[in-house]
């Protein structure tokens, strides 16, 4: 296959050459910036108490939506008994 057909069928598909190149550079400038982060012990403490405060806090909203969600279900329940018995 020729150049221009092999590019003719890329672009049939939607895929930009130029398109694809500048997301490899996005994505290998955040696997190096996230190695230099890494890199250094004080960052990379503070990176990690920042997910676990994230994690915490994620923790606390799911359990305060689940207690939510329970009551819910107990006041439909109770609200279906009594509906049942008129």
């Amino acid at each position: 296959m020729t150049d221009k057909k092999i590019n003719s069928q890329a672009n049939e598909k939607g895929i930009s050459p130029v398109m694809a190149a500048v997301a490899g550079a996005v994505v290998a400038g955040a696997a190096v910036a996230g190695a230099i982060i890494m890199s250094d012990k004080k960052k990379r403490d503070k990176v990690i108490k920042v997910v676990s405060d994230v994690k915490d806090n994620l923790n606390n909203k799911k359990d305060t939506i689940v207690n939510k969600a329970t009551k819910l279900k107990n006041i439909t329940k109770n609200t279906v008994k009594e509906v049942k018995k008129i």
